[in-house]
C-alpha cells in the first residue's frame, strides 16, 4: 500500500462501479480520502457499504450526481468542499456507450445522451472543480480525464457517439492543462484498452455486427482484456505529486494494443 495520495481530498466521478470502483478502492490504498459520485444511488449504497466496512468513515464520502446536469455537478463538487474542507483531484471517469453505430445508422437521442455524459459530464464537474483549484491561497489541483482508446481510431473500439465523445475529451484535456499551467492546475488524460466493466450493460441487448467484428479484431491482436486494477494504479500514479511535471499528457492503458 503506497501513499502517494495521503492528505488528498480526490472526488471519482462514476464510481461506484466498474472502472470507476477501482480507482476509488487504489485512491483510498494510497491513502486518499475519497468521495464517491455515481448516479446509481443504489450502486452508491453497496459500494460505501462495501468500502466503508475497510474504510473509516471521515475518509469516505458518497454523493449521487447526474454529471450531465450542471446544478448536479456543481453540487457534487461543493459537497467535497463542505465535507472536507476541500478538494485536491478530480476524476472524471462517469461514462455510456453508444450502439456502435456510424452516422448512417446514428440515434440522435442516442447521439446526445453519450455527449452529454462522457464529454459534457467532464466539462462541467471540472468547470467546478478549477473555481475551486483557483480560490485557493495557492491555486492548485489535478483533472483526470479517463478517455478510452477509441480518442486515437477511427474505426475501432465505438461507434460515431462515442468515438466522438472520447477526441472530445482529448481536447479538453489539452485546453485545461495549456490555459490553467501557470496556476499550478494539471489536467490528463488516460485512455484504457477493453476492459470488462459494467459499461458494457449501457450496451444494446444484441450488439450489432460490427461490434462482434471490432471485439474479434481487438482480441486478436491482444488476447487479454486489460484489468481495471492496473488502469487504476497508473490514474492515482498520475494525479500524485510525483507526476507534478506532467499536464496535457495522452497515456494509453492498454496493454500494447495501439502499437500494433
Amino acid at each position: 500500500m503506497s501513499d502517494l495520495l495521503d492528505g488528498k481530498v480526490v472526488l471519482v466521478t462514476g464510481g461506484a462501479s466498474g472502472l470507476g470502483k477501482a480507482i476509488v478502492i487504489a485512491c483510498l490504498g494510497a491513502k486518499a480520502t475519497v468521495v464517491i459520485s455515481d448516479i446509481n444511488e443504489k450502486s452508491l449504497e453497496e459500494c460505501e457499504k462495501e468500502l466503508g466496512n475497510v474504510e473509516s468513515p471521515d475518509k469516505l464520502s458518497k454523493v449521487v450526481t447526474d454529471v450531465s446536469n450542471e446544478d448536479s455537478a456543481a453540487k457534487a463538487i461543493q459537497h467535497a468542499i463542505d465535507k472536507f474542507s476541500r478538494l485536491d483531484v478530480l476524476i472524471n471517469c462517469a461514462g455510456i456507450m453508444d450502439a456502435f453505430d456510424p452516422v448512417d445508422g446514428l440515434d440522435l437521442q442516442l447521439w446526445n445522451r453519450v455527449i452529454a455524459v462522457n464529454l459534457t459530464g467532464p466539462v462541467l464537474m471540472s468547470k467546478y472543480a478549477v473555481k475551486h483549484f483557483l480560490g485557493r491561497e495557492k491555486p492548485s489541483g489535478a483533472i483526470m480525464n479517463i478517455g478510452s482508446i477509441a480518442a486515437l481510431r477511427g474505426a475501432l473500439a465505438a461507434g460515431a457517439a462515442y468515438t466522438a465523445s472520447k477526441h472530445g475529451l482529448v481536447g479538453i484535456t489539452r485546453n485545461t492543462a495549456a490555459a490553467y499551467a501557470k496556476q499550478g492546475i494539471r489536467c490528463n488524460i488516460v485512455l484504457p484498452g477493453t476492459m470488462e466493466t459494467n459499461i458494457a450493460h449501457s450496451m444494446p441487448a444484441c450488439p450489432n455486427e460490427s461490434l462482434v467484428k471490432v471485439t474479434q479484431s481487438m482480441l486478436a491482436v491482444h488476447p487479454n482484456f486489460v484489468q481495471v486494477d492496473h488502469v487504476a494504479k497508473t490514474v492515482v500514479h498520475l494525479a500524485s505529486d510525483s507526476a507534478e511535471a506532467i499536464n496535457g499528457a495522452i497515456i494509453t492503458a492498454d496493454g500494447g494494443f495501439t502499437a500494433f
